[in-house]
């Protein structure tokens, strides 16, 4: 069976942490690299219980080491001390390295709030019956509908997602907006997360992508990436306090402007220093804690549950206990 592994960088990433790493090596991942972008968050501690993790600080040892050994450094380097996606592209190239050495065949990016989902029935045998011609994978992401206005572990409470919009027909905003009255479906991306065909000169061209050519990518909904965006109101309060007064624009260049509104709207509410602000912006779109509209969803197949990850890991729990 092809050994896969996974590379992400978190910050800050508390208990979620553990349910992270015990759910991917349950569905048959074989590695995972951590970069801690805080070199000295605890949650290090966490990872370093695995033999099958290996945990990273962003300590002056790794920055030196990019800095001389990456390729993208050049592109990269210049913008690591305030873009966290510059580090984490040169995370993944580090990550590709290491994984080649320890004879990985694909190699997944997701962050520290996302599962890659296999379903209920398949198994990483999946990636053996791919095309040899197929060196790139990327899975559309479904997006986390939260339930209750607080919640610790999201991968053990969250079990509601919003189906990518592609696999939707192209009445399903009218219909998504007359049934919520929320003005906005997915928050974030929805051009999914990838995986790739290791080999020695494979790079990442983005957070969501290796520099593959697109005749060489399968685009799939199944499997698939959940991402578990904002879930908690603390979850959320606590992202952008990590982010802080960020600018408009991505890269601190203005051709390439922030376009995702509820982005730049919770940065306003929280830099306000309002936090009822924020409560109601989490309130007025993130959350979901009307079982009826949910439902309703469901039935026109907007939403849909799945339970499978927080199931997986209650038996986790139970087997460990």
């Amino acid at each position: 069976m092809a050994r896969v592994c996974i590379v992400t960088t978190v910050r800050d990433p508390g208990v979620c942490l553990e349910s992270f790493i015990r759910y991917h090596l349950a569905i048959g991942i074989a590695h995972i690299y951590i970069f801690f972008d805080d070199p000295e968050d605890p949650a290090a501690q966490i990872a370093l219980r695995f033999s099958e993790v290996t945990a990273i600080p962003n300590n002056e040892a790794l920055q030196v080491q990019q800095a001389l050994g990456n390729i993208l450094y050049a592109k990269y380097g210049p913008h690591v001390g305030y873009e966290v996606m510059a580090r984490q592209i040169l995370n993944v190239e580090t990550a590709i390295q290491l994984a080649l050495e320890q004879g990985m065949d694909w190699i997944i990016h997701i962050d520290g709030d996302e599962l890659f989902y296999l379903g209920e029935t398949l198994t990483l045998d999946w990636f053996d019956q791919l095309d040899s011609g197929i060196l790139q994978v990327r899975f559309l992401n479904y997006e986390a509908a939260p339930e209750k206005f607080e919640i610790e572990d999201y991968f053990r409470e969250v079990s509601l997602f919003k189906k990518n919009p592609a696999v939707l027909g192209s009445d399903f905003y009218a219909k998504f907006q007359s049934i919520s009255s929320k003005s906005q479906y997915f928050l974030a991306y929805q051009n999914g997360k990838s995986a790739a065909r290791i080999y020695p000169n494979l790079l990442p061209n983005s957070v969501h992508s290796f520099d593959i050519p697109e005749n060489r990518t399968l685009v799939t909904s199944s499997p698939a990436v959940l991402h578990y965006l904002n879930c908690g109101f603390q979850n959320y309060y606590k992202k952008y306090a990590q982010l802080g007064n960020f600018p408009d624009y991505w890269w601190r260049s203005k051709s390439n402007p922030i376009r995702v509104l509820f982005h730049l709207r919770s940065r306003d509410a929280y830099c306000s220093g309002d936090i009822n602000q924020m409560a109601a912006l989490y309130q007025e779109l993130i959350l979901y804690d009307n079982p009826v509209i949910n439902q309703s969803l469901v039935e026109k197949g907007i939403l849909t549950s799945i339970s499978y990850p927080s199931q997986l890991l209650a038996k986790e729990s139970a087997r460990l206990n």
